[in-house]
């Protein structure tokens, strides 16, 4: 067989043809691909825009109000320590833990011996201070008495000596030392006229004085005999107890705990935006769950100033039908819905747009077919927010499936709420 002899010409021309070949149905294919693509994103968009199934929100003018949520621990209506006052052997304890009590009942008395001598003795100074005012009035009046007659004998004796110098019978020095005793006896009565301290006399002034300090040290330990006997202030159950007989109980320790649960409170801390809103009075339901029950509550006060280390405000919720139940320290929470705006239109959050300052909101048209309307915003709360302006009563809006629409977008109706 003959060998073919192709040329360098020949082979050259009929591979670029081939290449030519390759690379326009290459490009065929991609236009192809490209246009089928296309085609179906465009038939995508248009489903889109015609087939959007949202829940609507008709808005309609309403009182906006905003839910403000308080939260604390149960804290009884009093819980009271008891202490000893004076350094003492406990005598005798009468309650126990769980004990209820009631006021005015004796719960420890601590051994009142060494008071009770003490007692003795301030009593017996007493006596014998009242004794020495007693003697001390006696002796003044019986001074002052002397002192008068004195002073008037004086006086009369030395009259008589004038008439007898008079008529040459006495001398002059005889007279003069009568007048010095008249002068002696006159002083005498006039320096105890001058010791009244008051309506008393200086020397019966002190022994009162002592006598008042007798009678306060009987006093003192009468006190002292009846604080070391402890009662009850007021009623409730006794939630502590650190004492037993004969054991030494120091001055200011504390022993027995009176809790009154008669009553239950809550403090709760609230912000400044919300305190504003509260009054005293207002009613509200109290839950704790750790008894999975809810009570009646009343807010009975609102701090009228500012905690300055939390930056909050103290309220404080009354229980007004406590159960024996409940105890201190249970966390309790509380709800109430206030008032924002009378009689205003708003939207809920999710349906609202808000982008680079700009708020909008997905209007549905009467044909069922979307505005995108640009909104002013006023009060928010949880769920919702005012608009200001931009929406008219009756509107309707969506509130779902957004990412899908564009103005013109048409849509059908899932649910209808508001």
């Amino acid at each position: 067989m003959a060998k073919r002899n192709l040329s360098f010409p020949t082979w050259f021309h009929s591979g670029r043809h081939k290449l030519i070949a390759f690379s326009l149905v290459f490009l065929l294919a991609c236009i192809g691909i490209y246009l089928i693509s296309h085609s179906n994103t465009t038939k995508k968009d248009k489903g889109e825009l015609k087939n959007a199934t949202v829940q609507a929100y008709q808005v309609s003018r309403q009182n906006m109000t905003r839910k403000i949520s308080l939260s604390g621990q149960t804290v009884p209506l009093a819980q009271v320590d008891l202490s000893t006052k004076y350094a003492g052997r406990i005598a005798s304890v009468n309650v126990d833990l769980g004990d209820t009590v009631s006021p005015g009942q004796v719960l420890l008395v601590q051994d009142i011996q060494d008071a009770a001598l003490t007692l003795q003795q301030n009593q017996a100074a007493l006596q014998q201070a009242n004794a020495d005012s007693k003697s001390a009035e006696s002796q003044f009046a019986a001074d002052l008495q002397k002192a008068a007659v004195d002073y008037d004998t004086a006086k009369m004796n030395y009259n008589r000596y004038v008439i007898l110098k008079n008529e040459g019978a006495i001398s002059q020095k005889e007279l003069d030392t009568m007048y010095q005793s008249m002068i002696v006896a006159k002083s005498s009565l006039e320096q105890l006229q001058s010791q009244q301290v008051g309506d008393v006399p200086a020397s019966v002034a002190s022994k009162y004085a002592a006598q008042a300090k007798a009678s306060y040290a009987v006093d003192s330990t009468n006190q002292q005999l009846d604080d070391m006997t402890l009662r009850a202030p007021r009623a409730g159950t006794i939630t502590y107890r650190n004492a037993e007989v004969g054991a030494m109980a120091n001055a200011n320790t504390k022993v027995l705990t009176i809790t009154d649960t008669s009553s239950i409170y809550i403090d709760c801390s609230l912000a400044e935006a919300d305190v504003a809103a509260l009054q005293v009075g207002t009613t509200l339901p109290v839950s704790i769950e750790s008894v999975a029950n809810t009570y009646d509550g009343i807010i009975t006060y609102v701090s009228p100033a500012m905690d300055p280390s939390t930056k909050t405000y103290t309220v404080r919720i009354s229980l007004t039908n406590p159960d024996a139940s409940l105890r201190g320290g249970m966390f309790a929470q509380a709800s109430l819905d206030v008032l924002q705006r009378p009689d205003t239109l708003f939207v809920p959050k999710d349906a609202l747009l808000e982008q680079n300052g700009i708020s909008q909101l997905y209007v549905i048209l009467p044909d069922n077919t979307i505005e995108i309307r640009t909104v002013k915003t006023g009060f928010r709360n949880d769920d919702y927010v005012e608009i200001t302006d931009g929406l008219t009563d009756g509107d309707r809006i969506a509130t779902t499936n957004l990412a899908r629409l564009k103005d013109g977008t048409h849509v059908m109706i899932d649910k209808e709420i508001g």
